[in-house]
């Protein structure tokens, strides 16, 4: 009868003893390696995704290795990083005078504060910034007609916003307009330049 409860007592501590190690051992081991399997599959998936980066990044580069050093060039004059406000008041006064019209003023009114301007449009696509020109012109008509014929020659795009044309004496017209320019970055400050 002494070994029978001896026996039993033996079985009964064997029991809580395995089940004292289950949840003091075993249960944080697995803790642990859930833990571990969720902070892996958090890894794969953003292993995964700068692999989708580095891929679309690789063939944007090699789109624009593609592309001939002087038509990057041209590209880069057409639609330049930043704006060169003075160089853009120069560039109005000299297509006036190939115009042959009498320039009374030039104005930078430096960057547009447009809501989407440099902000991505629903296409994911960054807007460009648009930088604001005031030009004021007096010519005849013909002459009129050949400045927006230079600003469409232009090497960069001049886009006319809207324009104010009054008619004076002696057939002459007198056109007031405002111009935009565009960059990608933001780099000019807004100041006033007049001319």
């Amino acid at each position: 009868m002494k070994s029978i409860n001896l026996s039993l007592f033996s079985h009964v501590a064997m029991i809580a003893l395995s089940i004292g190690i289950g949840f003091t051992v075993i249960e944080p081991l697995f803790n642990d390696i859930g833990e571990m399997q969720d902070t892996i599959s958090v890894y794969q998936a953003e292993l995964q995704s700068v692999s989708q980066v580095n891929s679309q990044l690789s063939s944007m580069t090699s789109v624009l290795n593609s592309v001939a050093p002087d038509d990057q060039r041209r590209l880069l004059t057409y639609m330049p990083d930043e704006v060169d406000t003075v160089g853009v008041l120069r560039d109005l006064s000299i297509i006036s005078n190939e115009a042959g019209v009498v320039y009374l003023s030039i104005v930078s009114s430096g960057q547009s504060s447009d809501d989407d301007s440099a902000e991505e449009s629903a296409s994911g696509l960054i807007q460009p910034n648009k930088y604001l020109f005031n030009l004021r012109v007096e010519g005849t008509y013909g002459q009129i007609k050949n400045l927006f014929t230079l600003f469409e020659q232009n090497n960069y795009p001049i886009e006319m916003q809207d324009a104010l044309v009054q008619q004076k004496e002696g057939g002459l017209l007198a056109v007031d307009m405002n111009l935009s320019v565009y960059a990608y970055e933001d780099s000019a400050s807004e100041e006033v330049i007049v001319f």
